[in-house]
């Protein structure tokens, strides 16, 4: 045989030998490849599953504190009874059944001729009471009823009527802090606010507080609802 077919002979085996290797490389890449994948796999479910693990027993454990925790007793719930006014005009209790607003005497009485309001420099009728108090002084509630109304303005401060159950309506004026609102239901002897240090429109008489009192508009002597000796 001459040195030519040797040599394809030979070239042929290279070849031959070289697919083969090729092969077997590509063979172990996949493999590889796969292995790979499948250690992924297996990783991130192992994971998976100890987070679940651990989140279980998480759970379990404050299921079994909260379990272990005495539950507070529940807290009773306060009850007012709803006080309508009456339609109708009923007779001022007596006896223990009014507070006086404030603790000081009458300084200007209920007068419905034309008295000097020094303050406002005019002459108009007094359709209600002054009562001297000190300031900051708390107002109290003459008799139960339910907040008509609270407002505030530049003459009289703050002023608060109260709806009483006796069917007339009692307004409480010259507050500088009022603690009531519209609609609340107010009982004899509650705090309605403080007195302020002078009204505007009566600041002549110095501190004190302004009540009036009126059935269906017309007005009435706050006298009445000052308790007996007062």
């Amino acid at each position: 045989m001459g040195m030519r077919g040797k040599a394809g002979r030979f070239g042929a085996g290279v070849r031959a030998h070289w697919c083969r290797l090729k092969k077997a490389m590509m063979d172990y890449a996949y493999l590889m490849t796969l292995l790979a994948a499948v250690t992924v796999i297996a990783a991130s479910a192992a994971y998976t599953k100890a987070l679940e693990e651990r989140t279980a027993a998480q759970a379990a454990a404050a299921a079994h504190e909260i379990g272990e925790t005495p539950s507070p007793a529940p807290l009773p719930v306060p009850t007012q009874a709803v006080l309508r006014p009456q339609t109708t005009l009923a007779p001022v209790r007596m006896g223990g059944g009014r507070a006086a607003p404030v603790s000081g005497g009458v300084l200007r009485g209920y007068d419905t001729a034309h008295v000097y309001w020094a303050a406002l420099s005019c002459y108009k009728p007094h359709a209600a009471l002054d009562l001297a108090a000190q300031a900051g002084e708390t107002v109290l509630c003459a008799m139960d009823g339910v907040v008509e109304r609270a407002s505030r303005d530049d003459l009289w401060g703050w002023r608060v009527t109260v709806a009483q159950t006796d069917g007339r309506r009692a307004v409480y004026a010259g507050l500088l802090l009022c603690r009531v609102q519209a609609g609340q239901c107010v009982t004899r002897g509650q705090a309605l606010g403080e007195i302020m240090d002078a009204i505007p429109c009566e600041a002549e008489l110095g501190t004190h507080l302004h009540l009036e009192l009126d059935h269906d508009g017309v007005p009435q002597d706050p006298a009445q609802l000052l308790p007996e000796g007062r």
